[in-house]
C-alpha cells in the first residue's frame, strides 16, 4: 500500500495548472482506475529509488539520444 503521507524538505513549485486534493480522494481514483500495488512492483521501485539515490542512473541526455 503507498504511504498517505510525505514529509517535504523544500517548497513544492508549480508552473502549470494542476488540481490539489485530499489524500483520500486521491486514493480512491487510484481504486477506481483500477490500481493495484503488488509486491514486486513495489519491490522494484524500492530498489529504483535505492539506486537513484546513490547515483546509479542513466542520464536524460545519454538516454534520449540512444531512443533516437
Amino acid at each position: 500500500m503507498m504511504k498517505s503521507y510525505a514529509h517535504v524538505e523544500t517548497p513544492i513549485t508549480i508552473d502549470r495548472p494542476a488540481v490539489i486534493i485530499p489524500v483520500e480522494e486521491y486514493m480512491e481514483l487510484l481504486k477506481e482506475a483500477g490500481y493495484r500495488s503488488t509486491p514486486t512492483l513495489s519491490r522494484e521501485i524500492t530498489q529504483a529509488r535505492a539506486r537513484f539515490r546513490k547515483g546509479r542512473y542513466i542520464q536524460w541526455k545519454k538516454l534520449k539520444n540512444e531512443l533516437l
